[in-house]
């Protein structure tokens, strides 16, 4: 008997978690957020160029969103990072990267969008993508050596044969 009156209290402690759920799910239901492109590759930069690409959010939901960019990695700037959107409506978003090291370089910008105004009642349901972002900066220090090594290797051979054609 005693196993039975657990078993009854064991249910009753998962089905209340369950009807929470479900009083919960139509509220989360209506919101959705996209991006195009789906990944931003810049491909080579230059260390002293301003590298700009566009991103569109789109509402894919059913209601209103206010949207938050976050930005990971370092030189990757988006504008704007805070705005709302209607509706199956979409914005653009300016991706740039600028001022990095040479080299290899990744990060992402993570869209997370809530209802606009809070209609969740504070319970933090929302839908999020991440857009991972990469680009190299060329280094253009080896090849700047390399064209000072070969004009004074040309300079030292035009002087020198100079000097020989004067005896």
């Amino acid at each position: 008997m005693e196993r039975f009156f657990s078993l009854q209290r064991a249910s009753l402690r998962g089905i209340i978690p369950l009807l929470l759920l479900f009083l919960v799910i139509p509220q989360a239901s209506g919101i959705g957020v996209g991006a195009s492109p789906d990944r931003i590759d810049f491909d080579m930069v230059r260390p002293e160029e301003v590298a700009i690409r566009e991103m569109y959010v789109i509402n894919t939901g059913d209601a209103a969103e206010h949207v938050v960019l976050t930005v990971d990695g370092i030189g990757i700037t988006a504008d704007p990072l805070e705005f709302d959107l209607a509706t199956k409506e979409n914005k653009v978003v300016v991706v740039s990267v600028d001022h990095a090291e040479a080299g290899e370089h990744e990060g992402s910008i993570l869209i997370t969008a809530c209802p606009s105004g809070d209609v969740a009642g504070g319970l933090g349901l929302g839908a999020g993508v991440r857009v991972p972002v990469s680009f190299v900066v060329e280094d253009s220090t080896p090849w700047k050596v390399v064209i000072v090594a070969g004009l004074l290797l040309v300079t030292a051979a035009a002087v020198i044969r100079m000097r020989r054609t004067k005896v």
